[in-house]
């Protein structure tokens, strides 16, 4: 009958809930061939919406997360459900990667390369960067540098999802000077 300790309990299994979910369903996305569900939307409410999801997990590893959302952006055609895990996967993995920081931030935008009819989302932290003798294998799945934190699904499912949609994830790092996923 102790409301702090069931309040305190209830956040525990909360977050530990969020973690089991996001693990079944990267395993589902990576184990089963899937057609996307195709339909029009606006990809700055799928980036928003991650964004908004992660604020409370950058606050609480003392992170500035800043989501900049280009303002004339195309309606397009992709599967937002998709798209949102590929985005929230690669947002985690930067947050996680510059936790405990001073200074950490993890910056999401979008936007529109008219002249090749495409639209991106670029996630840039200011991290320790990924050294080049792993940049190679962090698509790989089970590959993780988190040790036992992770699970060595997240880029690889990011990455197969960007494929379904014809697209391709890219990464910029330089040791010591953090990491753009685009």
């Amino acid at each position: 009958h102790n409301e702090d300790i069931v309040r305190k309990g209830w956040g525990i299994v909360e977050k530990n809930q969020g973690k089991i979910y996001h693990l079944v369903m990267d395993m589902l996305t990576f184990s089963k061939e899937r057609q996307p569900a195709m339909r029009e939307a606006v990809l700055n409410e799928t980036v928003g919406d991650v964004c908004e999801l992660m604020q409370a997990r950058a606050a609480e590893c003392q992170i500035a997360l800043e989501c900049r959302l280009a303002p004339s952006m195309p309606t397009g055609t992709f599967d937002e459900e998709g798209i949102h895990r590929a985005v929230l996967n690669v947002v985690i993995n930067a947050i996680d990667t510059i936790a405990g920081i001073e200074g950490g931030r993890v910056v999401v935008e979008t936007g529109h390369d008219a002249a090749h009819d495409m639209v991106y989302v670029a996630v840039t932290d200011n991290g320790p960067g990924i050294p080049d003798d792993q940049l190679g294998r962090i698509f790989n799945i089970f590959e993780s540098t988190k040790g036992g934190r992770g699970t060595g699904l997240g880029l690889a499912v990011s990455q197969k999802i960007l494929r379904e949609h014809g697209g391709e994830i890219r990464v910029e790092s330089k040791p010591g000077f953090g990491s753009r996923f685009l």
